[in-house]
């Protein structure tokens, strides 16, 4: 089954959304933090890899961007899209999460997933870096500069790693905004579904709830561009850990909502069931279907 979506919700729905996600993720609190921890270890690991300081100096320009993009912009895809599956698997309370997320099928999708993330970042930040340097041209003045300014390892966006992270992250929701592809992560990460398949129905269900591109474009541009207000910079550093996590439960909540109904577990069978049922000539519809059967998301 493909599920019960995507439907149009209110933007009170949206709020809810908000409440919800913070509620699962209290149910695993250790789980998620460990979660958060992956992308700013993960970011300081890549890079402390030597290989920067044998590309960059004489490369630099759109090696430097890739690699700034590849050193904080895959563990942070890897982490949203990891916090997402492990919503589900703890919204589910049939075994424990991590045991749901450890095996082959699980793995590849949030691989593959994971990967789709990061590609989608990748272009966005190649395409406004071509966009600049065709309208900002290289000074080649400066690049005949004898004395040219030494590259250190810690690159990035920001001054900081975790402000570079926030920034990154505003970036990630401004790039899905854009492409209308917000439930494509757990489309491609729960139903692995095709990829036009998935951004098809992305794009319809962003269509039927347009409420939310003001709330993901102001929230993109904020987090963009916090870090680089001095008076926001202790802030943003608190904030650069837990959000990218949030924003993985978030994406669950929301696809959930609009996709299923907010219908999981038993209900969930209960529902495919029904629609089985109507395949084969009933009259049962799907959406009055969800309407009977689903019950509170967070119920215990």
């Amino acid at each position: 089954m493909d599920g019960f979506g995507p439907r149009a919700l209110t933007p009170r729905d949206g709020r809810d959304w908000l409440m919800q996600a913070w509620q699962l993720m209290w149910r695993r609190p250790g789980l998620f933090i460990a979660v958060a921890l992956f992308a700013p270890s993960g970011s300081a690991l890549l890079l402390a890899l030597p290989v920067w300081e044998w590309w960059l100096p004489p490369l630099g320009g759109w090696i430097a961007l890739i690699a700034t993009v590849f050193c904080y912009g895959l563990p942070l895809s890897a982490t949203i899209t990891l916090a997402c599956g492990i919503a589900r698997a703890t919204n589910r309370q049939r075994t424990p999460a991590f045991k749901q997320l450890f095996n082959g099928t699980a793995l590849k999708a949030l691989a593959r997933t994971s990967l789709f993330l990061f590609s989608l970042l990748l272009q966005g930040y190649l395409l406004i870096y071509w966009v600049q340097d065709q309208l900002l041209p290289v000074d080649f003045a400066a690049v005949d500069d004898p004395m040219p300014t030494p590259m250190t390892t810690a690159f990035g966006v920001a001054n900081t790693l975790l402000g570079t992270q926030l920034s990154v992250l505003g970036s990630v929701l401004l790039v899905l905004q854009a492409l209308l592809a917000v439930f494509i992560i757990p489309l491609q990460l729960f139903r692995e579904l095709a990829l036009a398949v998935c951004w098809q129905r992305s794009v319809l269900a962003m269509q039927l709830n347009p409420w939310l591109f003001p709330m993901l474009g102001l929230a993109g541009l904020v987090l963009l561009t916090l870090p680089f207000f001095e008076i926001f910079s202790i802030p943003a550093q608190i904030l650069a850990l837990p959000l990218p996590v949030y924003l993985g439960v978030l994406l669950y909540v929301a696809w959930n909502e609009v996709f299923q109904g907010g219908a999981e577990g038993d209900d969930l069978l209960e529902l495919e069931d029904q629609w089985r049922a109507s395949v084969g000539g009933g009259s049962v519809s799907r959406q009055s279907g969800a309407k009977r059967n689903s019950v509170n998301f967070l119920k215990k």
